[in-house]
This record gives structure tokens, sequence and C-alpha cells, in this order.
């Protein structure tokens, strides 16, 4: 589990990391969906490391009532937020949005009132962590609630999709339209309806919602969804693919050790050294590409420019 929690906050950081380019980066006309998706994202960063920390915690812990708590009410905002980036330029997915935003805030409301709606008692053993969910009214109309906001998300992406003249607006909402579909499927599946039985794959609905939020910054890159203007983009943008690969390094090297090692898992000391390592290498690779200009300038006798092309 702590490969797992790792990978979680890594990924939760590059969420966060894209609603900051986003939100800084966006013209005037479009701050305000960027908000939205800025939203969605803090959102998303508190409940993966709500849930991540909730994996990894000890009997010894006490602030396991906040992690839960916060981990069922940013669920409720995150697809809201999403909704509003997606609908905000229409009328009626305004009026969509702040009728979800409404009934999540009064969910909200009688959570915080009393969280023993959705659960009544946290369970932290070394077999792993869980939760004794109160199966009542109040628990099946919080699913029903995700069961009617995942579809309104993905009706309104293919409505756009079928009344855009724009190529390159469709296939970016093509593309967001099968992230979301698969997300929200995993999300449902794995963290509300699985944990009736079990608890132990509750970290693949972040993971699922996490890359489907950087497939959203990805279609604001590819297919300018929002207008974004900002010296730093580019800073903040190379971070998330830096990161993104540094993540994706580490999944590999989990599989390729338990598979070398019959099993056994890495170390908390193994994981973070090579996650740092492979970072701070990923880090260099612009130097080392102009390391190598140099040293090919020195071989050739040619005086190398500025972007590596030889004068």
């Amino acid at each position: 589990m702590q490969l797992i929690a790792i990978l979680l906050i890594t990924v939760s950081i590059l969420t966060l990391l894209s609603g900051i380019a986003v939100f800084f980066g966006a013209t005037k006309g479009d701050r305000l969906r960027s908000a939205w998706f800025s939203a969605a994202t803090v959102f998303a960063t508190i409940w993966m490391v709500s849930i991540s920390l909730f994996l990894i915690a000890t009997p010894e812990w006490n602030q396991m009532p906040l992690l839960v708590n916060l981990t069922y009410i940013s669920a409720i905002f995150i697809d809201i937020a999403l909704l509003g980036y997606i609908s905000w330029r229409k009328k009626a997915g305004k009026i969509t949005t702040l009728v979800f935003l409404v009934a999540g805030i009064i969910f909200t409301a009688f959570f915080v009132r009393d969280p023993g709606l959705l659960y009544t008692e946290i369970v932290l053993t070394s077999a792993g962590n869980s939760l004794v969910t109160n199966f009542g009214p109040f628990y099946f109309t919080y699913i029903a609630f995700f069961c009617a906001l995942v579809p309104a998300v993905l009706i309104t992406l293919l409505g756009q999709i079928l009344k855009s003249n724009s190529n390159r607006i469709k296939n970016g909402d093509l593309v967001l339209l099968i992230g979301f579909a698969i997300s929200g499927t995993v999300s449902l599946v794995f963290n509300l309806i699985l944990p009736l039985w079990t608890w132990n794959f509750i970290w693949l609905g972040p993971l699922a919602i996490s890359t489907t939020i950087l497939a959203f910054y990805y279609t604001i890159l590819r297919y300018r969804a929002l207008n974004l203007k900002s010296r730093w983009l580019k800073l903040l943008s190379y971070i998330v693919l830096i990161t993104s690969a540094a993540v994706l390094y580490m999944m590999v090297f989990y599989v390729v050790f338990i598979a070398m090692f019959r099993g056994s898992s890495p170390s908390i000391e193994v994981i973070i050294l090579n996650f740092v390592m492979v970072l701070f290498f990923l880090l260099l690779m612009p130097a080392m590409s102009e390391l190598i200009v140099f040293v090919r300038s020195l071989i050739t006798g040619e005086e190398p420019t500025a972007k590596g092309k030889k004068a």
C-alpha cells in the first residue's frame, strides 16, 4: 500500500499543478471556466491525498474521521466542477451545474451534521483499513446522486460533439467523453459499490479520475479548449510531463520488482530512492541535451547555436 499511497500523492500534485497552470494562464474571457477546472483539481487532490493517507494509516492516528469525511465530501464536488467547466458556456449548462451544486451542498450539510449517515466505524488493521458502511437510505441516495451526475456530464459532452462544427472541438470533447466514461465507471464501481464487500481497490477510483483530469489538461493544451497566455505555463506543463513519466516508471519498476523477487514488495526506502533518482534524471534531460550538442560540436569542429543547430 505504500507504493499506492506515494503514487496517489504524486499524481495529486500533478493534478493540482495542472489546475494552477490553467487558472493563472487563462485569459480574461476564459477565467471563469478555468476556475471550474481548477476547483476540480483541488477537490481531486483532497480526495486522492485523503484516500492515500487512509490506506497507510495506523491505529495510533487520531485524525481519521477528518480524512474519511474529506474523502466523501471532496468526491461530491469533483464531477460537479468538471460539469461546470464543460457546460458553463451554455445557459442550460449553467442551470444544470447549479442544480447539482446545490444538491451537493445539501448532501454535505447532512453528512457533516451526522457522518453516521454513511459509515458507523473506522477499522484500522494490519490486514487493511476499511469502514463499516451504513447501508441506509442516505448511502444509496449518495450513490444515486453520482449515477445522475456522471451521465449528465457524458450527455453534455455528447451533445457538444454532435452540435459542434469544429473538428478541433469535436476531437477534444471526444477525448474527454471517453476518459470520463471510463473514470466515472471505475469510481462508481470501486469507490461506491465494491466497498460494500472490500476496500482493497478504492485507490483505483482516484487514479482513474486523476488520469481523466490530466486528459482534460491535455485537451486544453492540444485542442485549445481554453485560451491560455502565460510565460510560466510551459514550465508547469514540463513539470507535469516529467512527473508523469516518473510515475509511469515507478509503476513499471514495482511490477518488475515483484516479478523478479517472487511477490516481495520493495521497501519504502527503495521506492522513495528510485522515485527521487528517476525524477532527478528526467529534470537533467534538457541539460544533457545541451551537453550532447556541445560534445557533437567539439567532434565536428562547428559552433553550436542556442537551439542546438549547427551554425
